[in-house]
């Protein structure tokens, strides 16, 4: 919780009483490997800092699972367009390892919102720190080939080209898997 506060600190300091009501609607929970955080079909009714592990977002598309994201440490993991409209989602959040995470309920949070100037100022911060990396992701996806998306992944997320199974990652950059070998022996 910490950990959580000093980032979030960051983004706009919080006052101690401001914490302890953030911190009251925090709960912690764990997944083990290859458990569901949401599934397809499901209304998303929290957010999840991930503490520890790796999580997966992905959709399923006439059979065919495609990664849209891979969320570490240290980062927030939802379907967040069906937290905010309460409609079903189509993505699955997967554990790839086991996972520690704070959730909050949209519940919770939109009645912090309510209270604290603070809380909500923070959460318009991240949701648009989140923006702005799926627009980049966009952009990145339409412009560049398949090859130069790989080598700017491994530029900047070394971990991921690494831990990733080839399966999942070659879904992520829009190839299959022998498209992504190939990739990699040229590299």
């Amino acid at each position: 919780m910490d950990e959580l506060r000093q980032w979030l600190d960051t983004l706009s300091p919080q006052t101690d009483d401001e914490w302890r009501r953030f911190s009251s609607i925090v709960e912690p929970v764990t997944y083990d490997k290859n458990d569901f955080l949401i599934q397809a079909g499901q209304v998303e009714k929290y957010i999840y800092y991930v503490t520890e592990g790796m999580v997966r977002l992905f959709l399923n598309d006439n059979g065919k699972d495609i990664s849209l994201d891979f969320i570490f440490s240290h980062n927030f993991a939802s379907a967040y367009s069906s937290f905010l409209t309460g409609q079903p989602t189509q993505f699955t959040a997967q554990a790839l390892t086991d996972v520690r995470a704070l959730r909050f309920s949209r519940t919770n949070l939109l009645a912090l919102y309510d209270q604290s100037h603070t809380a909500e100022r923070i959460g318009r911060l991240i949701a648009e720190q989140a923006f702005l990396r799926k627009t980049s992701r966009e952009v990145q996806f339409l412009t560049s080939s398949a090859k130069q998306r790989y080598g700017q992944l491994l530029e900047q997320n070394p971990v991921l080209v690494q831990t990733i199974s080839v399966r999942h990652l070659a879904s992520y950059l829009g190839i299959e898997p022998e498209s992504l070998s190939r990739i990699r022996r040229d590299i």
